[in-house]
């Protein structure tokens, strides 16, 4: 048994389709479908390649995208690009909430430290008086 290539493996599975494809319409059988599109997990099974072929070689894809009927894979990259221009604006979106965000916490942060100086400043008036109270001697212990 002699180990395939990728390339020799990838023409192996898109030969495997194209035959499965070809029984259907000399059958005249429809192309199993889920939800107005197709089943890749039977259509996988029926032509005995594994389902990843379908999403990883784009001879396989095109093959399928035109026995569908439906548009083959744009090879400019239109599709590729648009969905890189939607990653872009969600992840825009979600710098600008994180700025927001980190925007809230320092004006949080700003105000305790204010807090914090001024619970020092009181802490220390205290700690003079009391030092004072004991230096007169007028301390009452309880």
């Amino acid at each position: 048994m002699s180990r395939l290539s990728g390339p020799e493996r990838g023409e192996q599975n898109l030969a495997k389709v194209r035959s499965y494809l070809a029984g259907l319409q000399v059958a005249g059988q429809s192309l199993p479908l889920e939800d107005g599109r197709p089943n890749i997990s039977a259509v996988a099974e029926a032509a005995g390649v594994l389902r990843n072929v379908f999403y990883t070689n784009s001879g396989v894809k095109k093959l399928l995208a035109e026995f569908v009927g439906g548009p083959a894979p744009v090879a400019d990259g239109s599709a590729a690009l648009s969905r890189a221009q939607q990653q872009v604006e969600t992840k825009g979106r979600r710098i600008l909430q994180l700025e927001q965000q980190l925007a809230n916490v320092k004006a949080e942060n700003e105000d305790l430290r204010k807090r914090l100086a001024a619970a020092e400043q009181e802490l220390a008036r205290c700690a003079f008086i009391e030092e004072y109270i004991v230096k007169a001697g007028k301390r009452v212990i309880p």
